[in-house]
């Protein structure tokens, strides 16, 4: 065969390996560029995500604290007697921060800070619709896999499981439910948790102002007044939602017109059947506001409840010398769970 007619064969076979040269390069263009384009997708739903989450927290947090501040104002401006004497210490008629009603000063500017606390609802409901539709516009040419997947490269969503179907249940993952709960319920109980944390009256004021299903994220404060002879029993009974955080506290009053308590206050915390105290439970002294006349101080625990059902605290008063009895508040902090009801008062012993 001659040179040229080797050549004229060959020529071919190049032209063959050229062409499938270009389009084997063709191929592994294609899946880049669509990877590319995935990837860009991804980023660009959960840039939006934080953006408009960052966005609806600020007015979540902001909202919730001009309501509870607004509250807090009146109570404070009670207390101070702005209003008329104090119930603190003065007799009725007089002005109880806890007791709209108590005071009609008080309770207008208790009416208006209501007012200021429906508006900012209002506000954060229209914030959290204006999220929604951002996150959806942005998020919606994702798959269900690429939002809650959990091995294919994605924004795994599916770690909030647990957190969502504990407030929805039956919840499962996909972007509609994915804004019903981490663009709903789950952002703003977390941004008043954290509007708490900068004002510690917030759960008070909500409670006093019957606001506190309004603002779920943030804990109830119930204050109950009483009075206890030494050596006798006040039983309360709370029901409780395992896992709920609790924190009760006795405070005392000052009952000798000297700025002193003539009670000792002793707090336990009982189990369902009324007698037996729950086990693991810390109860810590610290010094009253009102000093004790027999140097007792005021009790306190925190821990949560651990199943459901009804649970009951027992405030006593002690027999130590310089202490009858004296007036005592029974606080009691709460996620979630109603009013303590007395159940038993001034008894001598919780057992038959």
């Amino acid at each position: 065969m001659t040179q040229r007619a080797f050549r004229r064969r060959i020529r071919p076979s190049l032209a063959v390996l050229v062409a499938l040269v270009t389009l084997m390069s063709l191929a592994l263009a294609q899946p880049a560029s669509a990877q590319t384009s995935e990837i860009s997708l991804l980023l660009r739903c959960q840039r939006t995500i934080a953006k408009a989450g960052g966005r609806y927290a600020n007015k979540t947090i902001k909202g919730t604290l001009k309501c509870t501040n607004e509250i807090v104002e009146c109570q404070v401006n009670c207390e101070e007697g702005v209003y008329g004497p104090a119930c603190s210490s003065n007799p009725p008629p007089c002005c109880d921060p806890d007791d709209p009603g108590s005071n009609a000063a008080f309770g207008e500017c208790m009416d208006d800070a209501e007012d200021r606390c429906d508006r900012e609802e209002e506000k954060i409901a229209d914030a959290e619709i204006k999220k929604q539709e951002s996150i959806t516009s942005k998020c919606q040419a994702l798959t269900t896999e690429q939002l809650c997947g959990a091995e294919t490269p994605g924004l795994n969503y599916s770690i909030l499981t647990a957190g969502c179907t504990a407030l929805i249940p039956g919840w499962t993952c996909d972007l509609p439910n994915l804004l019903a709960c981490v663009g709903g319920p789950l952002q703003q109980q977390l941004g008043e948790q954290i509007a708490e944390l900068l004002d510690p009256r917030a759960g008070e004021a909500l409670t006093a102002a019957g606001l506190s299903s309004q603002f779920a994220g943030i804990s109830q404060v119930f204050k109950i007044k009483e009075s206890l002879p030494a050596g006798k029993i006040d039983l309360y009974m709370i029901e409780g939602t395992a896992d709920e955080g609790i924190i009760v506290t006795v405070k005392t009053f000052d009952d000798t017109g000297a700025a002193t308590s003539s009670l000792e206050p002793i707090l336990t915390y009982i189990g369902n059947d009324g007698t037996t105290p729950v086990a693991n439970t810390s109860v810590v002294e610290t010094p009253c506001s009102i000093p004790s006349s027999c140097g007792a101080a005021c009790p306190t625990f925190k821990r949560r409840f651990p199943f459901s059902g009804p649970f009951y605290l027992a405030v006593s008063g002690g027999t130590s010398p310089g202490c009858v009895g004296g007036e005592y508040q029974l606080v009691v902090k709460t996620e979630g769970a109603a009013a303590p009801s007395l159940v038993l008062d001034d008894v001598d012993s919780l057992t038959p």
